[in-house]
């Protein structure tokens, strides 16, 4: 086995040492990818919510309006006041909810980045390796023909 510098090293057959520390990053790399797919659900789901409840309140409005032209009792004008209070409050608290959601993705996002660059380092790191302990087998096959034909000449000699 041959050691090289900073704590890695290339083997014959074996590969590279830190070949376990990349398929973690690569596993970690994966959880981050679901985890991020889990927070895009959760915000796409959030927002369906946003959108249906105002239309809702579109649509009532659209229903009071009419019903406000063809007359309508004190008590049922209540009815409606109360109801767009509370879908008032719904849907800014819905608001507040994919604001928090969005910001979810945001930081999802930035840890899956951090994650996928941690593995490009390690992957960009084992190719050098690989082609650095490439580049030494072809030198040491290269000098071994170079000394064939010498080790040739010395046998004919004696």
């Amino acid at each position: 086995m041959q050691r090289l510098s900073k704590g890695y090293c290339m083997t014959g057959n074996k590969g590279f040492k830190l070949e376990q520390l990349l398929r973690l990053r690569a596993e970690v790399e994966k959880t981050r990818t679901i985890e991020l797919a889990g927070a895009r659900h959760e915000l796409d789901g959030a927002t369906a919510i946003l959108e249906s409840d105002e239309k809702q309140v579109d649509q009532l409005s659209l229903e009071l309006d009419h019903k406000q032209l063809a007359g309508i009792s004190a008590m049922e004008l209540q009815m409606y006041a109360n109801f767009f209070r509370k879908k008032t409050v719904d849907i800014s608290l819905q608001r507040g909810e994919v604001e928090r959601l969005d910001r979810n993705v945001a930081e999802k996002r930035e840890t899956l980045l951090d994650a996928t660059k941690e593995k490009k380092v390690l992957e960009s790191l084992k190719e050098k390796k690989q082609q650095a302990h490439q580049k030494e087998l072809a030198e040491k096959e290269r000098a071994f023909l170079d000394e064939l034909p010498l080790l040739k000449r010395g046998k004919q000699s004696t």
